[in-house]
This record gives C-alpha cells, sequence and structure tokens, in this order.
C-alpha cells in the first residue's frame, strides 16, 4: 500500500523566513504498513520493548506496532537524534492527505504510533515500581516549527481500556529546535492499573490538520522490565549508536560524472563522516567507551549494459582514538577508500555501496572487559541496529549534490525570477552537456505550469552567457523520480556553469530540497535584476547529465526493457514497465488523476474516478518522451 504525503493548498506558509526560494512540504509517496486488520491480531509482547527505528525506513516496525501508517520514519527530519532514523508527526493522515482540506487554520489530534498490546502483568508486583518508558523528542528539527500550544502527547491505556494522558509537551516558545529532549516515567500508577496483559501506550501531537506542518520527532522508545541491574543501573543504556548517514564521497557531490573522476582520482576523492554519540548518560567526556568501526564496499560496474559486482573489506575494527561520551556527537572520518587502480576505467558506470557498522560491544555480556550488557535486564534488545548505516555513491554521468532523498521542495513563483546551481567541474577538459534530471515534487497544485530552462556559463546581464534556454513543461513526480529533460543541442562546458530557470508565470514551481546535505554558495537568485547568492540550507534536485557531442548519453544506469502496459484495455487499473514520470492526459491534454505505486521493475498505475474511454499515457524511457494510448472500460 502507498502511503501519500499530500500537501495542503496553503500554498503561503512556506518553511524558509530569509531565504529568496520558498521552501514548502512536498508529497511524499512511501511504502506503508500493511492495514490495521493485519496488526490487530498481534501477540502481545514481553518487556523489555525497544525501538529506535533504525531497522526500517518510511515506515514503523510492523511486529511492535499496532497503528503506525500516518507517522513517517526518516533519516532527514531530526537533529542530532539519539540514533539514526527517527519518526515524524505532522498534520497528514493514513493516506497521506491532510486531516482538513477545507480549513487551513483547523487544529486538532492528528497523526498517532500505537504500540502492540504488552503483557505488564508478567511483572512481578514487587519489580513494578521500577518499570519506566524512556524515549527522545525534538521540536521542529529540520521541519517546520509546531505554532504555539501544539502539543506531543503520551498516554497508557490502563486494565479498562481507558487511554490515560500520562505527559504531554507544548510549544511554549523555549523548546529548542535542534535537540533531542530525554524523558523518563514511570508506569506504576495509584489511580490506573496498567499491568495487564494488553497494556498499550500512544503517541500523539496535537496539530494543523491542513498538511505535513508542525513537525515532531520521537526516537528511541524503551520500556525496561523491572530486572536489578549492577552498575550501571538503569537507564543507562549500553548502546553506543550511528546517528548520522556518511557524507559525501566526492565532497560536496554524491556523484559524479565517471569520465571526470578518472580524470584525478585522488583530488576527487573526499572522506566520507558519519556521527555516533553514546546512550549511556554516566559516559560524559572527557571519559566514554571506545569503538572500533569497520567498513565494506561493494562496487557495481556497468560496461555494455552488463553489470559486474566486487565485494571490498576497506577497514576493518579500526580503533577510534576518542572515547563516545554521552550528549556529544563527534564525526568519524573513513581512512580508506576503493581503490580506483583497481577499477574499471572503460566501465560506463560504477557504483559504490558503502557500508558502515561500528563494533562497541553493546550485546557483549558482562563482565568481559569493556562491557556493560546485563541480559537479565535487555534480553531480547541487542542495541545492535543502530550501529550499521549504508550510503550509496555513483561515478555515472551526472553531478549530484542531493542523497536522492528529498525533505522539501524549494522554488520560486515571481514572474521573470530566474534561480541558478553553479557545478564545479571535477576536470580541467571540456565536457559536453547533454541532458538535465530534474525532480519536481508534487505538493498541492496539479496545474500544467512551464519554466525556461537555463543553462549560464555565467551569472551576467549578457546574452552570451546563455548557453541554452528552451521551455520546458514542468513534470511534476513523486517518491525522488528524476525527469530527464533532455537538451535541443548539447552543449560544451568547462571548469563550471550554472543549471537553473527563469519563471513564467507566478506559481510556485519547486524542485526537490535534500535537507541533509548543505551546499553554501552554490544557489543564486534573481528576482530584480540582480544575481544574489541564496542562503538556503540544503541542496536542490537538479543534476547535470554529459554525454556525446551528438547528444547521446553514454554512461549511466543499463537501458531497459521495451515499454510494456498490460492490461489494456482495462477498469482503470494497470502495469506499465519501461516508462518512468507517468501523466495521464484525456485526448484534450487534461491531466487525470492517477496513483502510482513503483516496484523495482514495473509501476502499478490506478486511476481515480476512472470513466470509459481513450486517454493518453505519457512518460519517459531512457530520457525520451513516450506516449501511449490507454483503454479504459
Amino acid at each position: 500500500m502507498l502511503r501519500l504525503f499530500a500537501i495542503c493548498v496553503f500554498c503561503g506558509t512556506t518553511l524558509s523566513l530569509w531565504a529568496q526560494l520558498e521552501v514548502v512540504p512536498v508529497l511524499k509517496e512511501t511504502r506503508a504498513a500493511k492495514t490495521n486488520a493485519r496488526t490487530h491480531d498481534l501477540t502481545p509482547l514481553s518487556l523489555p520493548f525497544w525501538d529506535d527505528f533504525a531497522r526500517v525506513y518510511d515506515v514503523v516496525d510492523p511486529a511492535l506496532w499496532e497503528d503506525g501508517t500516518s507517522v513517517w520514519v526518516n533519516s532527514g527530519m531530526g537533529i542530532n537524534p539519539p540514533s539514526y532514523n527517527v519518526v515524524t508527526f505532522d498534520g497528514l493522515n493514513a493516506q497521506g492527505q491532510p486531516y482538513n482540506v477545507n480549513d487551513i487554520l483547523a487544529k486538532g489530534f492528528a497523526d498517532k504510533l500505537v504500540s502492540a498490546p504488552i503483557r505488564m502483568n508478567e511483572v512481578a508486583p514487587a519489580e513494578r515500581t521500577a518499570v519506566a518508558i524512556t524515549f527522545f523528542y525534538q521540536f521542529k528539527g529540520n521541519g517546520e516549527a509546531p505554532d504555539a500550544g501544539d502539543a506531543l502527547s503520551l498516554h497508557f491505556k490502563n486494565s479498562t481500556g481507558q487511554w490515560i494522558q500520562v505527559w504531554s509537551i507544548e510549544n511554549n516558545g523555549t523548546l529548542p529546535p535542534d535537540r533531542f529532549i530525554r524523558i523518563t516515567l514511570p508506569i506504576l500508577n495509584a489511580t490506573h492499573d496498567f499491568f495487564h496483559d494488553t497494556f498499550q501506550f500512544r503517541f500523539q501531537n496535537f496539530a494543523r490538520l491542513s498538511g505535513p506542518y508542525d513537525t515532531w520527532h520521537l526516537d528511541y522508545i524503551y520500556i525496561n522490565n523491572g530486572k536489578a541491574q549492577t552498575t550501571p543501573v538503569y537507564p543507562l543504556f549500553p548502546d553506543r549508536s550511528i546517528t548520522s548517514s556518511p557524507t559525501a564521497l566526492f565532497a560536496p557531490y554524491f556523484a559524479i560524472p565517471i569520465r571526470h573522476f578518472f580524470f584525478n582520482p585522488v583530488a576527487a576523492y573526499s572522506q566520507p563522516a558519519f556521527q555516533v554519540t553514546s546512550l549511556r548518560t554516566d559516559q560524559v567526556a572527557p571519559a566514554g567507551q571506545p569503538l572500533s568501526y569497520s567498513t565494506h564496499a561493494q562496487l557495481i560496474t556497468y560496461q555494455n549494459e552488463v553489470p559486474a559486482s566486487t565485494q571490498l573489506t576497506l577497514e576493518n575494527n579500526t580503533g577510534v582514538s576518542a572515547a563516545v561520551p554521552f550528549g556529544e556527537f563527534p564525526a568519524i572520518a573513513i581512512q580508506t577508500l576503493p581503490d580506483a587502480a583497481g577499477m574499471n576505467t572503460a566501465a560506463d558506470s560504477i557504483f559504490i555501496n558503502l557500508k558502515i557498522s561500528i563494533d562497541s560491544g553493546d550485546d557483549i555480556a558482562k563482565p568481559l572487559p569493556q562491557s556493560d550488557y546485563d541480559p537479565v535486564v535487555f534480553n531480547p534488545s541487542r542495541f545492535r541496529s543502530n550501529d550499521t548505516v549504508q550510503v550509496r555513491y555513483a561515478l555515472a554521468d551526472y553531478y549530484a549534490y542531493d542523497d536522492g532523498k528529498a525533505e522539501y521542495g524549494a522554488g520560486l513563483r515571481k514572474p521573470g525570477a530566474q534561480v541558478a546551481y553553479r557545478f564545479d567541474m571535477l576536470t580541467d577538459a571540456a565536457d559536453t552537456l547533454v541532458a538535465v534530471d530534474l525532480y519536481f515534487p508534487r505538493f498541492g497544485d496539479e496545474s500544467s505550469q512551464a519554466i525556461q530552462l537555463q543553462v549560464l556559463r555565467n551569472l551576467s546581464a549578457s546574452t552570451s552567457d546563455i548557453l541554452h534556454i528552451g521551455t520546458i513543461p514542468v513534470q511534476r513526480n513523486s517518491n525522488n523520480v528524476f525527469w530527464r529533460v533532455t537538451l535541443d543541442q548539447p552543449v560544451t562546458v568547462r571548469n563550471f556553469f550554472y543549471i537553473g530557470w527563469r519563471q513564467i508565470t507566478d506559481a510556485l514551481i519547486a524542485v526537490g530540497l535534500d535537507k541533509n546535505n548543505v551546499v553554501p554558495g552554490k544557489i543564486f537568485t534573481n528576482l530584480n535584476g540582480t544575481w544574489e547568492a541564496d542562503n538556503l540550507a540544503g541542496s536542490l534536485m537538479i543534476r547535470p547529465v554529459f554525454g556525446r557531442g551528438n547528444g547521446d548519453v553514454v554512461s549511466g544506469l543499463p537501458e531497459k526493457a521495451a515499454v510494456e502496459i498490460f492490461p489494456n484495455p482495462s477498469l482503470g487499473v494497470f502495469v506499465v514497465k519501461g516508462l518512468t514520470n507517468l501523466l495521464l492526459t484525456d485526448l484534450a491534454g487534461r491531466a487525470m488523476g492517477i496513483q502510482t505505486e513503483l516496484f523495482d521493475d514495473h509501476a502499478r498505475v490506478t486511476v481515480v474516478n476512472p470513466v470509459s474511454g481513450i486517454y493518453l499515457l505519457k512518460g519517459f524511457c531512457n530520457g525520451k518522451p513516450v506516449v501511449q494510448k490507454i483503454l479504459i472500460r
């Protein structure tokens, strides 16, 4: 099932007040957990309960949560979380639609996260006073600040089935937007019986109901089992965790053209860094538990569309000189990178899947040296899911500042306004620009729009600095899918250049914004005839594509199979292979509502409110526009 993060039409609300580019929430298409029908019959769990959300992405673990389809598990919205990935609460329901589409100012209870039943009655009466729930929350983070009075609350279900609010935090103007706050609450209550065999807890936010605004982030939820522990005592978790994805391998780029890389591999490489922290509150600086880490890489090489895979061990048990203290987030730079001398210089593309694992003895039982894991207290929680992180880098045919995931969108709305994105080439040789990849996310405005795509040599008023200009329709998409626009004439560039566009109308045209990776000094806007640096925090999802002088793109992923659509005719649900950036129109060119479910090698399209007739399905196959007739009966 798809979880569609829709956006209300309240386009006047933006998330950046000081950048020239407006930042807006966007529709995100994700794979939601199975419906509640599956989780209602979950077998009640035994304590301890632990989830740091590092095991999954987009959705919560259905084995631990009875209801969590409306929240969003992600790696980009929290700032310095206690563990990799957080769960975000906003104003969208389980179907990804605003809870209230009629009143943009309406407020009420919105997202909720409901645990699976827990057998609290298994806790011995003498140990119940020691049972508590611990969690971390953050206000705003990389999202939109909750309004005054907006709240995040926690509820327990008592033995009579009533939900009892036990904790709440409101935006009172004093909450830090960049720090996770730890909360520990006892579960024993003199008024309510919570130690029964179907106990549950629930987090819920009170927010504006018109879209993905008023964001709260939650991480690292733990309920202990009440067992006594020798030093250190609960809740000093024996856990050292990775808290961020690695930075760019070709800083500031996550992807570069393969020919540019081999021009000077040593200069192209940078050392990716990842952050770690300790959950042991007694491990304060300068003390802390030392850790080691290992790195492995999988190189997937394409040559003449034939893939080959190579596994590399880069570093193994490399000691970190500084111990990891609680409350701090030191960055560890990777020392050993894939050897370019062993790579195929004739390859069309090489994708580097980097895997990083830390080893700090989080699940090694006492009394071994440097170990603090007590199986009686923590078993079966192993505290290892947050010890591994993976990232993909690309040597292909394009430059990319972004990591491929958009948290928001950024754009302009003034006719004549321009945006330019600077790219510095990692080669002294000239090369041929043949296309541009753009991600235009859906965020509410589905009207047909167009922009003037521009390639600039310099930011000036001289027409001689315009290398390319052409009007293109805006192809909105979801799920971080790029749209490749092939230039009608290849453009030769050297050293640096700019990709951007000029607004034609006053409609807000937004491209994807990766909030995780900031590229200072690369984004420029021109609103009134003068180019100015834009201090937008993030990277725009625009990628220049290089190829042969005749316009052919020669590196990158292999071509897909021929286009297939079946069944056709259909009743309004059909499968599409070989096409991306799908748009369905009637014969008059009017866009029809569709929902697209993406799989590895195909997409399933569902027409919203299908009506019998002939329609045109438009898309791109290997960067080339394709139109197919669709018959709905």
